[in-house]
């Protein structure tokens, strides 16, 4: 039986990540790392300061995603990178073994046409700017706010935000994570007509 393919997009903060954990330890899906396919620190764009730029399309390995999850879809195995942020490298590769439901989140996940219709659903996790900020602050207390507003927001809102119009369902992620799982588990559920 061919999987069931979910995406999952939203700006970074959203709570992306920590519904597809929370999902996945629930059962039924098994998550997809697309941040694996984040480009190494040779080939990522730079600004022009020389700092990395990891807000834009183009900071990922997307041919690279595309093979991979065909190759899921078409219920095959396959090897995903492992890679290390902060090295900005790859360190090794893992197998990841298909199965029934995938969900995949990620910030550029909707970017490329390709991908994007490879997913049989795709979803999106709306919430407002500040917020998500704040949730980014929360995880990671020394991420550059200058970077953020300088960089980050303008490549979210003219290569990531337009794209929610190309998902299937709206999820409300200021809400608590039971109300954002519940959601999503309904959008699931009316999509596969259960």
């Amino acid at each position: 039986m061919r999987p069931f393919l979910i995406g999952l997009s939203g700006l970074s903060g959203a709570g992306k990540s920590t519904l597809a954990e929370h999902l996945e330890s629930q059962g039924g899906v098994k998550r997809f790392r697309f941040d694996a396919y984040y480009k190494t620190k040779t080939d990522c764009p730079k600004l022009t300061d020389g700092r990395l730029h990891w807000d834009l399309p183009e900071s990922l390995y997307l041919d690279e995603v595309y093979d991979v999850l065909r190759e899921l879809r078409n219920g095959n195995d396959v090897f995903l990178p492992i890679y290390n942020r902060r090295l900005c490298e790859r360190t090794g590769k893992m197998l990841y073994k298909s199965a029934p439901v995938i969900f995949v989140e990620g910030l550029q996940l909707f970017f490329d046409a390709r991908i994007r219709d490879l997913f049989d659903l795709r979803l999106w996790l709306e919430i407002d700017e500040e917020t998500a900020l704040a949730r980014r602050l929360l995880r990671q207390p020394d991420y550059d706010v200058h970077y953020h507003h300088a960089v980050a927001l303008p490549a979210q809102r003219e290569f990531v935000l337009p794209l929610r119009a190309h998902a299937h369902g709206m999820i409300d992620g200021s809400q608590s994570i039971k109300t954002v799982t519940e959601t999503a588990d309904e959008i699931i559920r009316r999509f596969l007509g259960v």
